[in-house]
């Protein structure tokens, strides 16, 4: 008996929570097989088998939160690599051919089709919007070709549009339709990526409830949001078991109207898990230890051009961190050490529904508007995504908080150390100001800098905001 522990999964990170299982007890591995699903504060992760084994003991169910060190998977005997090749050649030779013993099989036309209709052939069939399950192959050993999904086209082989089935599922999907087994439902018989089978089990949704879109018949992530919104399809299978809920009474709701019977229940209480939980760890750790002090002021953006407003944010602390080098440093106070750094890499912190997350523009001061805009606008799809790697977001001399994009006019932005400093731009508003031409209608932008006191002084932090200030009321 092995037992194997959750390593660092190379994300700096203590612990990992499980999304999905891929095996189950007693399975017989070979080495670097995906044996489970783990989701860190910023990405989900298939756990590779360290060798070839039976698996004795899966320890920890979806959604259970496991540390690094600590027991994952118990394996018993060991199997060669050899043998398993043996195996896998005689399981081949001893395949029956008869459509009831093949799992997740399906009779079209005259043969038997399962995952090895090849993904071009259903993207074609979804074109096309041919059912594949009246398409004759006539290519090698019965394949269905792109000339047998064509001709079913012109001989108005389609889907029915009143059928529940679609061929932009995967085959395996018609066949769970067709049992009407959703209980039983297996997540590998569905194409999706890690961080979209991640989603729906965040919302509880069925993969076989979600109609296919993506390429090669890829369940994406608004797929799955669009079955969340099916009232008939909500929630069939749940992935985990959630805890009991207590109705509260009956509310009887009368205005005149008649009588409405209202029934409202409390919502299942959820762990904080992966991102929320690594930004509540890193708010706790800033409030413990940082001496936060916040100046406010506005910049006059009235002459600005039509631009990207957030480049123009990062043109200005790159300006000011050459300015007033103080605020583009890290603080390390247990040995009361300052590290100055010559580039500017600008941490932008990003909202979603996971989280907060705080990817890293680095050297910032090395790249231009248009850079810049597609180097976050990158980051933001590796958000969307869950591609998001470890070196995306490390390394930041500054952070950027762009708030006031949602609402807000002032706030007091939380440092993260190693840091020492924080810009937050609030929303625009147009003001009446007296100038030298009289009263006059300008744009402002309020801006709000918070920064450790221990590290900076306030003259610092002042001229660090005074140059941010005069970068952005630059017309160019």
């Amino acid at each position: 008996m092995r037992t194997f522990e959750l390593p660092d999964l190379g994300e700096g990170l203590p612990d990992a929570e499980i999304v999905r299982w891929l095996v189950s007890e007693g399975d017989d591995l070979t080495l670097d097989q995906p044996m489970v699903e783990m989701e860190t504060a910023k990405a989900v992760v298939e756990v590779p088998s360290p060798f070839t084994a039976k698996v004795a003991k899966l320890h920890g169910h979806a959604g259970d939160v496991i540390d690094v060190g600590a027991p994952l998977v118990t394996f018993g005997s060991g199997v060669s690599a050899n043998q398993t090749a043996q195996a896998s050649v005689a399981e081949q030779d001893d395949k029956p051919t008869d459509a009831a013993t093949v799992v997740g099989a399906v009779q079209v036309g005259n043969q038997i089709v399962t995952e090895s209709v090849s993904a071009v052939i259903k993207a074609l069939a979804k074109k096309l919007k041919v059912d594949l399950t009246q398409v004759i192959g006539t290519g090698k050993n019965g394949d269905i070709s792109q000339a047998d999904v064509k001709q079913a086209k012109k001989d108005g082989k389609l889907i029915d549009p009143k059928s529940t089935n679609s061929v932009s599922a995967p085959i395996s999907t018609l066949t769970s339709t067709m049992t009407n087994n959703n209980s039983n439902e297996n997540p590998l018989d569905f194409k999706a990526s890690p961080a979209v089978r991640a989603h729906a089990h965040r919302l509880d949704i069925a993969l076989s409830n979600c109609v296919a879109t993506g390429k090669k018949a890829t369940i994406t992530k608004s797929d799955v949001d669009l079955a969340l919104k099916q009232p008939a399809l909500n929630h069939p299978v749940s992935f985990s078991t959630p805890a009991p809920t207590v109705a509260a009474p009956i509310v009887s709701i009368t205005s005149g109207l008649p009588t409405i019977q209202a029934s409202v229940e409390p919502q299942t209480v959820r762990g904080v898990r992966g991102v929320r939980r690594a930004m509540a760890m890193g708010m706790a750790k800033s409030h413990a230890i940082v001496v936060p002090t916040t100046l406010m002021e506005d910049a006059d953006i009235t002459t600005w051009p039509k631009q990207d407003s957030l480049a123009r944010y990062v043109r200005a602390l790159v300006f000011a961190s050459k300015t007033e080098p103080a605020l583009n440093c890290w603080f390390d106070g247990e040995k009361f050490e300052r590290l100055i750094h010559p580039n500017v890499h600008v941490g932008i912190a990003i909202d979603s529904p996971d989280g907060l997350y705080v990817p890293v523009v680095h050297n910032a001061d090395t790249k231009d508007a248009t850079q810049v805009r597609v180097r976050v606008q990158e980051l933001r799809q590796k958000i969307e995504s869950k591609g998001l790697k470890q070196d995306d977001q490390q390394g930041a001399t500054i952070t950027l908080s762009n708030f006031g994009s949602i609402a807000g006019r002032y706030g007091s932005p939380v440092v993260s150390p190693p840091q020492v400093a924080i810009l937050g731009t609030g929303r625009f508003r147009n003001e009446l100001k007296l100038t030298a031409k009289g009263i006059e209608n300008r744009k402002m932008l309020p801006l709000s800098l918070t920064f450790d006191h221990r590290a900076c002084t306030g003259g610092e932090a002042a001229r660090f905001l005074a140059a941010v200030i005069e970068d952005l009321q630059k017309s160019v």
